[in-house]
């Protein structure tokens, strides 16, 4: 899979369609502080290319979610199709400020096993008291999210030039 020409953060996830007007309910990423540009797309992939939508209308829907309205989606079926997406948006609208580090700085990188083969890519960071884990979104299954424990034994290797963490994949996790 080729890297894509500008470097994408993922902030939000596709919940449902919400009303006959073509709103949808998003859930922030819990590593999300900002607040998305409306006047900058946002992108969504289909068939593993982001495309650029800008947006009509977002508001606020309690602390971790929000009402969105996307130029050219304007009803329940467009919106199935990218339900369970995540909406992501260009890593320059982030000030350096608002960017966590620890586990959350890994997301975007690809997740190899031992062999070097491509699992899938790093989508979301879950501090799960006592078991942080990595949300990686698969390459053989689509729809699928896996939850890979961060742990020492786990995690055998970071390489921040190309973006990869190598890790030791637990017998029967990827069967899961």
């Amino acid at each position: 899979m080729s890297e894509p020409a500008i470097d994408l953060l993922p902030v939000a996830k596709v919940i449902k369609s919400f009303g006959i007007k073509g709103e949808m309910l998003i859930r922030y990423s819990p590593r999300f502080k900002g607040e998305i540009d409306e006047k900058r797309p946002v992108f969504i992939n289909y068939d593993g290319i982001p495309v650029p939508f800008f947006i009509e209308g977002i508001s606020p829907k309690g602390t971790d979610q929000a009402l969105l309205r996307l130029e050219g989606v304007f009803n329940e079926t467009q919106i199935a199709e990218i339900t369970g997406e995540f909406i992501y948006i260009e890593s320059s609208q982030i000030q350096d400020d608002d960017q966590e580090q620890g586990p959350s700085q890994f997301i975007g990188y690809t997740l190899a096993d031992e062999a070097g083969k491509a699992i899938g890519i790093i989508r979301e960071f879950y501090d799960y008291p006592g078991n942080p884990c990595f949300g990686i979104s698969r390459n053989d299954k689509k729809e699928e999210e896996l939850l890979l424990p961060i742990h020492e034994e786990i995690i055998i290797a970071i390489n921040d030039k190309s973006k990869k963490i190598t890790a030791r994949i637990p017998e029967g996790l990827l069967e899961l």
